[in-house]
């Protein structure tokens, strides 16, 4: 950035003609592997998330699809579990490099755009320092849906510039990957074919090789649909049941729009800022307003479907790289690039520190007065601040209870019993945990555990794990005798992990498991707040 002692205001600087900087390897590679490092110091303290947990269990049973996603992060998670088996850091490493490889693709959008090596790197950093990377630590959807949309968007920009049709092919492919994570992807890409159509360049809309790319993500998504019908298109109900779950933890359009905020952190929401006024100001910058567009059309369905903030998050690498090329073609006084700079470093200082400090030992005063340890869980809201800070609790604790229950079985009982949850998380951490007891094979009918398939007939006796109450009566009136075993409930404690739980062993089911099992299925899970 250039600077001056007498320039009073921000003036825009034309950018030459062919403006395509060098790009800054060593620079972005150094920052955004290394916050990827520095993010692994709490992957590898806190314990498994219970999505990671459900994707363990899924990844035993891989399948074209599941009910509220695809493939593919089961199968990334059954991989990394073949090769470290049982190792929760070992299962986020394609997580963190993942979270990585988004951060340099901000760098290479603000590249792709005429941004210099200083900005190019400043925007990498603004990706890998803020809580949306934090986010990335776990192996979950999100953790394919940024970098791939990120990806897509970026060769979207670099077709505009080079129009080599080659690049909207392999975002056919990128998309088609994208698909196996999260069924969102035809939306994205419908979308930003609107944003070409609406602003341009609408030559790309003519050339054969984008039909190719659509083609190729029409094809991934064949054994997907075909999973879905079978399965009575579950996918349409989970959409509803989201909206619900957002409304049930009191979010809304307007707290999901500052919890997007919120997301950016604080070099993050400044490039943010500059790149929505490069983007609508900038004469440079008017050929890539299709992804504006876009990404303002999705964030506009995410606040009316009341779905999660992070649906957007796969354009804010692209944003923050327009942020970064739009500050780079401003004058400005010296001031305003010492206070940019200290930004940047005050991001990076305050990021290491809440990581290194995750998770939050119990021992610290204000740690206990910030994570309320002391005091009941009311609400969704302080549940995940509670999880973030200390990270997840309670399953050895409930898992020790179920073995206990089936330690007090006759050994001729044993033979025919089942370990059935009242929801997938609890279900999948016992799978997980239950190796180091021996446990029976477990089964839930909750969200997509349930599609796993009901217990056999030849499991007289079930111990199961009840939340909350929730689903209890219809399950335990399939049997001819239920009895309470354990009941499990630190009034501080995380609702569903340490607090309202119960431990049954239920006998003689009154009828196969085959007739009964659909209607005991549910998709709403149930929190136990």
């Amino acid at each position: 950035m250039s600077t001056t002692d007498v320039a009073p205001e921000l003036v825009a600087v034309e950018p030459a003609a062919d403006r395509v900087q060098p790009f800054a390897w060593k620079g972005v590679l150094a920052v955004s592997l290394g916050f990827a490092v520095v993010l692994g110091i709490p992957a590898a303290r806190i314990n498994y998330f219970g999505d990671e947990l459900y994707f363990l269990a899924a990844g035993r049973r891989l399948a074209w699809a599941y009910p509220d996603q695809g493939p593919l992060a089961p199968f990334v998670a059954h991989l990394m579990d073949l090769i470290a088996p049982g190792s929760v850091l070992a299962l986020r490493i394609p997580a963190l490099l993942l979270m990585a490889a988004a951060a340099v693709v901000a760098a290479a959008t603000a590249r792709e755009l005429g941004a210099g090596a200083r900005y190019q790197v400043l925007a990498a950093l603004a990706y890998a320092v803020s809580p949306l990377a934090f986010n990335q630590m776990q192996l979950i959807t999100l953790t394919f849906d940024i970098p791939l949309q990120a990806a897509i968007i970026w060769l979207l920009i670099r077709w505009v510039r080079t129009r080599q049709d080659w690049l909207l092919i392999v975002a056919g492919v990128a998309a088609a990957v994208a698909f196996q994570a999260k069924w969102m992807m035809p939306g994205v890409w419908a979308l930003l074919g609107l944003g070409v159509l609406i602003a341009g360049p609408r030559e790309l809309l003519r050339r054969p090789a984008l039909y190719v790319g659509t083609l190729i993500l029409a094809v991934s998504m064949i054994p997907g649909i075909v999973w879905q019908v079978q399965h009575g298109w579950v996918e349409s109900q989970m959409t509803e049941i989201i909206a619900q779950e957002q409304y049930a933890a009191n979010t809304g359009p307007l707290i999901c729009a500052i919890e997007i905020a919120f997301q950016c952190g604080l070099i993050g929401g400044l490039l943010s800022i500059f790149g929505l006024w490069g983007l609508t100001r900038l004469e440079a910058l008017r050929p890539y307003r299709f992804a504006l567009i876009a990404g303002l059309g999705l964030l506009i369905i995410v606040l009316v479907e009341n779905g999660r903030s992070y649906y957007v998050a796969g354009f804010w690498p692209a944003l923050i790289g327009a942020g970064a090329f739009a500050l780079s073609t401003v004058e400005a006084r010296r001031r305003i690039r010492t206070a940019v700079n200290a930004l940047a470093v005050v991001s990076a200082v305050l990021y290491t520190a809440w990581m290194c400090s995750i998770p939050v030992p119990y021992s610290w005063e204000w740690a206990r007065d910030f994570t309320g340890i002391d005091k009941p869980i009311t609400d969704q809201a302080q549940y995940w601040q509670r999880e973030s800070l200390t990270g997840p609790a309670g399953y050895e604790t409930f898992t020790k209870a179920v073995a206990d229950a089936v330690a007090g079985l006759p050994e001729a009982e044993r033979k025919n019993t089942a370990v059935v949850g009242a929801a997938y998380v609890q279900a999948s951490a016992l799978e997980e945990f239950g190796r180091d007891y021996n446990l029976p094979p477990v089964f839930s009918p909750n969200r997509g555990f349930g599609y796993f398939g009901p217990p056999s007939d030849s499991y007289r006796t079930i111990v199961y794990l009840s939340v909350d109450g929730v689903g209890d009566k219809d399950f335990l009136a399939q049997f001819e005798s239920t009895t309470v075993v354990t009941k499990i409930n630190d009034p501080n404690g995380l609702p569903g992990l340490e607090r309202l739980m119960t431990v049954y062993v239920c006998r003689e089911p009154k009828h196969p498991w085959a007739d009964v099992w659909s209607g005991l299925q549910t998709l709403t899970f149930p929190s136990g707040i």
